[in-house]
C-alpha cells in the first residue's frame, strides 16, 4: 500500500496531521521537507529567469520532438 500524508515533527516525535486507518505494523518512509537556507536562496534567485521564454514555441518544439522515434526498426 502506498499512502502519503502530512505530519508534524516536534520534540523527537512525528505526529500525523490526518487520520491514519492502519492496523498492525507497517514500515514507513519519512521524507523531511525543510529546505536549507542555501537551497531556498537558489530557488528564489531563479524567479523570473524564464520571463523572456516563448512558451508557445517551447510547447510546439516539445510536441514535435515527441514525434521523432529514436528506436531502431525491428526486423521480423
Amino acid at each position: 500500500m502506498l499512502k502519503t500524508i502530512k505530519g508534524l515533527y516536534k520534540n523527537g516525535i512525528i505526529k500525523p496531521l490526518s487520520k491514519v486507518n492502519l492496523r498492525g505494523n507497517f514500515e514507513v518512509l519519512i521524507t523531511f521537507l525543510s529546505p536549507s537556507k542555501k537551497n531556498l536562496e537558489r530557488f528564489c534567485s531563479s524567479a523570473g529567469g524564464w520571463e523572456d521564454l516563448d512558451t508557445e514555441k517551447l510547447k510546439k518544439e516539445i510536441y514535435k520532438s515527441r514525434q521523432i522515434s529514436t528506436r531502431r526498426k525491428i526486423k521480423l
